[in-house]
């Protein structure tokens, strides 16, 4: 593909211009085995993951436990460990052209840095959030089944959850692209990640000082939960949506700054 006819083609078009090189990062996405294989991974774990904490929250709760919790919100809690798959396909989408020095053909081909960050964002923003409604929608079967009486939901338990999972991995996906053009290599920016996601929140939680355990609650992941599960404490999903858009922005904003700046 050139940049040449990306211009000719949208006769000018901001909006055309966008969408074909939106069409061209999903070629490039979807052409790599690895990046679907992440993909399938993390729903198949996560259906496996929701399958077992079904059965979990069944025997607790015939031993006298109260485990009583929807079978969507059992899934979406999977989410702990499934999202690491979604999060490292994110990463690799734009680290592997820095390893293998594909970038400078995407930046001919697309000239303008802002066009080519919003194709790749708008790209994984996309397959993201499906991929988190459809995998909790599949995921409450087996977890409904294994779970019982526990287990038991209405259609708001399921469209909540899976709303809130698709939305979570959709702006997560955009702060794993901002982190991965901030370290611009696959392993700096995985493990960044998994830092903000799993190692801030525990290691944070193990510091005894309330303002800390407060700043915890803002953090992605727990932003996260308070969105699908719809609780107003310590906010509501309105500002736990807030709370992941100002990550997701914040993270691709300072990865567009280097972006911009060093590939000039």
């Amino acid at each position: 593909m050139s940049s040449l006819a990306i211009k000719e083609n949208n006769s000018g078009s901001s909006t055309g211009a966008l969408m074909a090189a939106t069409r061209a990062e999903a070629t490039k996405f979807f052409s790599l085995r690895s990046l679907s294989g992440l993909f399938l991974a993390g729903i198949l774990t996560t259906i496996a993951l929701s399958w077992v904490l079904g059965i979990s929250a069944k025997a607790s709760g015939d031993n006298g436990f109260d485990t009583m919790t929807p079978a969507p919100l059992l899934a979406f809690a999977t989410l702990q460990f499934g999202q690491l798959f979604f999060a490292s396909a994110s990463a690799l989408h734009i680290t592997n052209e820095y390893s293998s020095g594909t970038i400078a053909s995407s930046m001919q081909a697309v000239p303008q840095r802002r066009m080519l960050l919003g194709a790749k964002a708008l790209l994984l923003f996309i397959v993201n959030f499906l991929a988190g409604v459809v995998m909790i929608a599949l995921a409450t079967v087996p977890t409904a089944l294994s779970a019982g009486e526990y287990g038991t939901f209405d259609f708001a338990d399921l469209v909540s959850a899976a709303l809130g999972s698709g939305t979570y991995l959709a702006l997560l996906s955009l702060m794993v692209l901002g982190l991965g053009l901030l370290c611009r290599n696959s392993a700096g920016a995985i493990v960044s990640t998994i830092m903000l996601v799993i190692g801030l929140p525990q290691i944070l939680q193990l510091i005894p000082i309330q303002c800390v355990h407060d700043v915890v609650q803002y953090l992605p992941t727990n932003a996260a939960t308070l969105m699908a599960t719809g609780a107003t404490e310590p906010y509501g999903p309105g500002t736990a949506v807030a709370v992941l858009v100002i990550w997701g922005a914040g993270l691709l904003g300072a990865g567009y700054l280097r972006f911009k700046s060093q590939d000039a």
